[in-house]
């Protein structure tokens, strides 16, 4: 298993040289940004050729991946819905995306599908999306950036977005701790998505700050992820506690022994 840190995770103040320095120091082979307006984010810079060249510097200089980009724009202008004029805005989204990616040499994008965002399936505008998601990989010509729907949904809705995307990089970011406080079995769940299915994971507890104190079963969630044949990123969005370098490192510890062990 490789981890990951989100970029906000170390702390808002930090500026970007510290967030990659802090990453690599903790022990992370990589770090996730996200591209979203405001204080304390830098993965807007990700979407600029000036920005991404400042990025693979700091990457070149740290040893530190920049593994994946959490598409938060995604939620403001996004190919979920039935407006043809939005529909192709969110495809340009998509598209700049895309592109940041595939430069910076991550593994895969995460797309937010949360609160009004979160498809049912008998939802009119999740067809559009998972159709824009298709004509974007086929533009693009990238045929190994994962594309991963994050969201907090049951099982047959996780398979019917699968199923819908019809694409083999389409998939889930799996977030254990958000499928296990919206009353999922996270465990049972990743055994039945499969690699297909399963294309990244969120590390977070349930119930409680830091990992194994919570109501998520790691030892299930790992046993389940061997089992599938997952050895890819997994991504600390851990709660930052009032001391996030000590919860970091502690997390960290927790997961290498769980999860490195299956």
């Amino acid at each position: 298993m490789r981890y990951a840190v989100r970029e906000t995770l170390m702390g808002s103040d930090l500026s970007l040289e510290e967030k990659s320095r802090y990453a690599a120091e903790l022990g992370f082979d990589g770090i996730e940004l996200i591209p979203k307006e405001g204080a304390g984010f830098h993965g807007m810079m990700a979407l600029d050729s000036a920005g991404r060249k400042e990025l693979l510097g700091l990457r070149e200089e740290y040893s530190v991946e920049i593994n994946s980009l959490s598409l938060a724009v995604y939620r403001e202008t996004s190919c979920l819905t039935t407006d043809a004029s939005e529909w192709q805005a969110g495809r340009q989204t998509l598209l700049q995306a895309i592109e940041a990616a595939t430069e910076l040499g991550c593994q895969g994008i995460l797309l937010h599908h949360f609160g009004p965002m979160e498809p049912e399936l008998d939802d009119p505008r999740l067809e559009p999306d998972m159709r824009g998601i298709r004509e974007v990989i086929s533009e693009s010509g990238d045929a190994e950036l994962l594309m991963c729907v994050e969201c907090t949904v049951d099982l047959p809705m996780m398979q019917a977005t699968v199923e819908t995307a019809d694409r083999p990089q389409v998939g889930i970011c799996y977030d254990m701790g958000n499928l296990k406080s919206a009353g999922h079995d996270p465990g049972a769940m990743i055994r039945a998505l499969g690699t297909r299915g399963v294309k990244m994971v969120h590390a977070k507890e349930a119930g409680a700050d830091l990992l194994g104190e919570g109501d998520v079963d790691l030892q299930d969630v790992a046993a389940a992820l061997h089992e599938i044949g997952y050895d890819s990123w997994m991504i600390f969005e851990t709660a930052p506690t009032a001391d996030p370098m000590a919860a970091i490192t502690r997390n960290l510890q927790v997961a290498r022994a769980v999860f490195d062990d299956e």
